[in-house]
């Protein structure tokens, strides 16, 4: 899976975010990961959201809560504030360390509050009729693991993409995924993202 970060106003004019990679995303008004314009009340660098890991939707336990190993962290005037399942709002900014762990569903809302945020999993499940080598296989699941995502031999409904190469034959499962209007990625994309992962302190 990849995590979400979309306005809660579809018709705000904000941009939509993805998060694939570990890292540290800062938020804020003006030269950021995740650029907040429409409240006054965001500051430059308003908050860092921090990934210590990417969770891959095979690794989840069954009918639990999804654990997004993702905390945020508030260095604002005004506050970052988080609406877990419609509860209270949780003020970050009074929290020991100013830091939370953000979880699927949560509402994030940064300055005033105008400006308001879901947080939420996308699941990433690749379609791969790859029939390389043992190795090929390896370093293909070894690249989808790392920005959170599965791959699988079986096409279907839960399928997001198709994973293919250029050289790779055209097969009656890879044409089924096209008609399916399955979105398709290139490997060389996978590993360019494995590699950044990779090399990224």
């Amino acid at each position: 899976m990849v995590w979400s970060l979309f306005p809660v106003d579809p018709h705000s004019g904000e941009e939509k975010y993805y998060i694939y990679r570990k890292g540290t995303y800062k938020v804020g008004r003006k030269g950021c990961d995740i650029v907040i314009s429409k409240d006054k009340g965001v500051s430059r660098v308003h908050a860092e959201i921090i990934v210590d890991e990417m969770i891959s939707m095979s690794r989840l336990p069954g009918g639990s809560n999804i654990l997004s190993r993702v905390r945020i962290k508030d260095g604002s005037k005004y506050g970052t504030f988080i609406n877990k399942n419609h509860a209270s709002n949780e003020k970050v900014h009074e929290l020991p360390s100013k830091e939370t762990t953000l979880k699927d569903g949560d509402v994030v809302c940064f300055g005033t509050g105008n400006a308001a945020y879901r947080f939420s999993f996308v699941p990433f499940v690749f379609f791969s009729d790859n029939r390389g080598s043992y190795m090929i296989k390896i370093l293909m699941n070894l690249c989808t693991h790392t920005i959170g995502a599965c791959t699988t031999i079986e096409l279907s409904d839960e399928c997001t993409h198709v994973l293919t190469d250029q050289l790779a034959p055209v097969s009656e499962p890879l044409i089924d995924a096209i008609v399916a209007k399955k979105p398709i990625m290139l490997m060389s994309w996978l590993e360019v993202m494995h590699m950044q992962c990779f090399f990224q302190v």
